[in-house]
């Protein structure tokens, strides 16, 4: 049995792709990471725009709750009698954590932290981009 399994592999002829084949699917490849590549460049730009756009009623309005809180007026008892404060630094730093807006500040630096993380996005895809393909570059309309 194998001696017949391997003749018949020693007389079927051998198949060869069709010439280009292989510089079809390279190309293809290109076209898919290419479509990638914009896909995360169209994230990264709706990103930035709705981070920009979230940023401006965030510091609106949690910003001025963040100025009426009471941290303002402690804050303010270190410059205003500053032995008294030095004398009982303890109570007056735990005054000032436990009146300091946390959500407030989390609130504001919440979309800032959107507008750094997808700028960093859309400038290392850049980077990368242009490293792949150093003669083009991206060609990429909004």
């Amino acid at each position: 049995m194998n001696e017949k399994l391997s003749q018949i592999f020693k007389e079927m002829k051998q198949i060869e792709p069709k010439t280009g084949l292989s510089g079809l699917i390279l190309q293809k490849i290109d076209l898919e990471r290419d479509k990638q590549i914009k896909r995360k460049l169209f994230l990264s730009y709706a990103g930035l725009v709705v981070s920009f756009v979230a940023v401006f009623p965030a510091i609106l309005k949690f910003g001025s709750a963040f100025l009426k809180s009471e941290f303002w007026s402690i804050f303010s008892l270190a410059f205003s009698d500053f032995m008294i404060v030095a004398g009982s630094w303890k109570s007056y730093l735990y005054s000032l954590g436990e009146t300091l807006p946390i959500m407030h500040i989390v609130a504001m630096l919440v979309p800032i932290f959107g507008i750094l993380m997808f700028f960093n996005m859309y400038f290392s895809l850049k980077r990368n981009y242009k490293h792949m393909h150093p003669q083009g570059g991206l060609k990429f309309v909004v």
